[in-house]
């Protein structure tokens, strides 16, 4: 499997388990596999979704994710790290994936920032019924980065010039990362 496939399958995998909005079109649920039912572990406020390995998988998903909600308890926002591993080698990635309401430019791609560090861009993949997915490869320094960091935020165009910023908190992200490597491999 190429890198590009990896990230494909991240990508999908990642998407397939965020809980932002409501259920899954058809038209979704025939895009994206379906993801086994997985019990969340919680670190403070990122949680850890990794499916028991499966021999005949030719990869390996587990992701931890962050929510931001708005008024009401509606959820807004998704901040995901997922780590892919690909049975029987030791080929891993790790990636970030913003997921935004659907409305945001997308002429614009969002920018993810650590505390106050430089903005790192993200790529749009595409929008379903339950908003907009961007994501990034992380490097080691990034994922260092956010490991010493106190929040994250997203910013996306929102038209006319103006951006919106999705800000989430970094809180428990060092443990929930550590606990996802150690159950993929994932470097």
């Amino acid at each position: 499997m190429t890198p590009m496939n990896l990230t494909k399958a991240t990508a999908l995998a990642a998407l397939a388990a965020l809980t932002i909005g409501t259920g899954a079109s058809a038209q979704e649920t025939q895009q994206a596999p379906a993801a086994p039912a997985v019990k969340a572990e919680s670190f403070q406020e990122w949680e850890l979704f990794c499916p028991e390995p499966n021999a005949a998988a030719e990869v390996r998903v587990c992701e931890i994710r962050t929510l931001m909600s708005g008024e009401g308890g509606k959820k807004l926002g998704a901040l995901v790290v997922a780590a892919i591993t690909q049975s029987g080698t030791d080929r891993s990635e790790i990636i970030a994936s913003a997921l935004v309401p659907l409305g945001v430019d997308l002429t614009r791609d969002p920018a993810l920032r650590i505390d106050e560090g430089q903005p790192l861009s993200l790529n749009f993949v595409r929008c379903l019924q339950r908003g907009c997915e961007a994501m990034m490869p992380l490097s080691a320094a990034q994922q260092a980065s956010m490991q010493a960091g106190r929040k994250a935020q997203v910013a996306v165009g929102v038209g006319g010039g103006k951006h919106a910023v999705f800000e989430f908190s970094l809180s428990g992200f060092t443990a929930a990362l550590t606990a996802m490597k150690e159950r993929t491999g994932a470097k």
